[in-house]
């Protein structure tokens, strides 16, 4: 492209930029229009700087977030939902040990998801892991006497994050601080094996703010990401023992094909899915698991948001708490015989496999997003260029 398009195109951006502002204020639409007119992210770091002062706080988060990371390329935008609103980027930013400087902010905005729910039958294999951390593992209580741990294996594509696009794979615990009672440490389960993804189910609905807070919190154990930034961010700021690895995702059909390798190529897990239009038989199990746990099914309402506490560490490092938030509700189904197979070649897929991880329900997200909230500020880090001390942020200027 002639440096003079870009003049021109970067000059149309301002001027629309100045007559929105005319009535003293850019909001949220105005915003949205100005992101759907040609740009390029330096001509929203010249729109941040000149009208900083006209911004509302969500059209300087959905512009920021443009000027920092431009939406990829054949992605369905999804960062105008409401979540993003409510949890906005600020346009602080992060570097990295490496030298990447990301937003400050952690948020998914688009991509395909698994989430394999089962029971692990080495309970004491699983106690051992979460040994000196403050945590233990949530027990399943059979009526037979036998005592599972819950677990999670996740595995997702992501297209469109504030890191820009990663795939990735975790292994969660579902967990409780030591000493917890009962109550709180142990599940009564059904035999039907649907019982593990009551670990999810299972918090307390504020009907003020909307947000459901989940009771057991999601233990990250292990995690393995397709690129270098996704992993220095996880290893620095969130304790999560985050190694490479590759998230291979297919279509075949109405099959979804997850093959998991981890950094030298060996393999983890081939999951299969195939979307399963109905749910009935499923809910079923799981209501039945809710009522002889005693739990509660509530069906909360739309925009509810789903707040999961976590905590995370790398080896003996310490233990580093935040929370996953996302608004999309869980869909579960049963996990067929031929649905995942793990390897043991590789650490992930052994672990797993000494757990006795035994999968049980699984639910696929085929719009996958949210946000990670209570990150701990970045020690030894300084605000981006531009910081105005006086009102609190950072005014992006261009390069």
């Amino acid at each position: 492209m002639r440096a003079v398009d870009s003049v021109s195109r970067g000059s149309a951006l301002i001027e629309e930029a100045a007559r929105l502002a005319g009535d003293g204020e850019i909001g949220n639409s105005d915003a949205l229009r100005l992101l759907h007119l040609p740009h390029t992210p330096e001509d929203l770091h010249g729109v941040l700087e000149r009208f900083d002062a006209h911004l509302t706080p969500e059209a300087r988060s959905k512009l920021t977030l443009a000027a920092l990371v431009p939406l990829p390329d054949r992605v369905a935008n999804q960062r105008f939902e409401p979540i993003f609103d409510r949890h906005r980027i600020s346009g602080k930013t992060y570097t990295t040990a490496s030298g990447t400087t990301v937003p400050n902010e952690i948020q998914y905005y688009n991509g395909e998801m698994v989430q394999i729910f089962g029971d692990c039958l080495n309970h004491a294999l699983v106690r051992g892991v979460l040994a000196g951390s403050g945590y233990q593992p949530l027990v399943l209580k059979y009526r037979d006497g036998r005592q599972t741990a819950v677990a999670q294996f996740w595995a997702h594509n992501l297209t469109d994050t504030s890191l820009r696009p990663y795939n990735a794979m975790f292994i969660v615990v579902a967990a409780v601080r030591e000493g917890a009672p009962l109550s709180q440490s142990s599940i009564a389960a059904h035999d039907n094996g649907a019982s593990s993804i009551l670990s999810v189910l299972y918090g307390a609905f504020n009907s003020a703010t909307g947000i459901y807070e989940n009771s057991a919190r999601l233990y990250f154990v292990r995690l393995l990401d397709s690129t270098k930034v996704a992993i220095d961010v996880g290893r620095e700021r969130m304790g999560t023992d985050k190694r490479p690895g590759t998230i291979d995702l297919t279509h075949h059909g109405r099959q979804i094909g997850f093959s998991v390798r981890d950094g030298a190529g060996r393999g983890v897990a081939r999951v299969t899915v195939a979307p399963d239009d109905d749910r009935q038989g499923c809910l079923a199990d799981v209501a039945r698991a809710a009522a002889t746990a005693g739990i509660p099914l509530d069906q909360f309402p739309a925009g509810t948001e789903y707040m999961y506490p976590s905590v995370a560490r790398i080896g003996d490092g310490p233990v580093v708490s935040w929370q996953w938030r996302t608004d999309l509700r869980l869909a579960p189904q049963r996990v067929r015989p031929d649905t995942v197979a793990f390897d043991s070649s590789s650490e992930e897929g052994d672990m797993l496999i000494k757990w006795g991880f035994q999968p049980q329900v699984l639910v696929y997200i085929p719009n996958v997003r949210g946000v990670v909230t209570g990150v701990p500020e970045p020690a030894g880090q300084r605000p981006a260029v531009g910081t105005n001390p006086s009102r609190g942020r950072v005014v992006l200027i261009p390069k």
